[in-house]
């Protein structure tokens, strides 16, 4: 089985960043209302946009990433 490590820590990463834009900061802001229950639909496009971010992450950026080092090491 391949590791799919990436999807886990994608969809930690979306949680987290609502849990951050919904809960966190607008504790430091006495104008804006602590109602987090207000947006869950956010929440539902949060976990696709951390999957995403988690597949660029560990999948497309260490490849990338890799064949620069390829060509960094045949042009020296």
């Amino acid at each position: 089985m391949r590791n799919k490590s990436w999807i886990f820590k994608g969809i930690i990463f979306g949680i987290m960043l609502w849990v951050l834009v919904y809960i966190v900061f607008p504790q430091f802001n006495d104008e804006q209302a602590l109602e987090p229950e207000k947006h869950y639909l956010e929440l539902i496009f949060a976990i696709p946009a951390g999957l995403l971010w988690g597949y660029y992450r560990f999948i497309v950026l260490p490849k990338k990433m890799e064949e620069r080092d390829r060509k960094m090491k045949g042009e020296e």
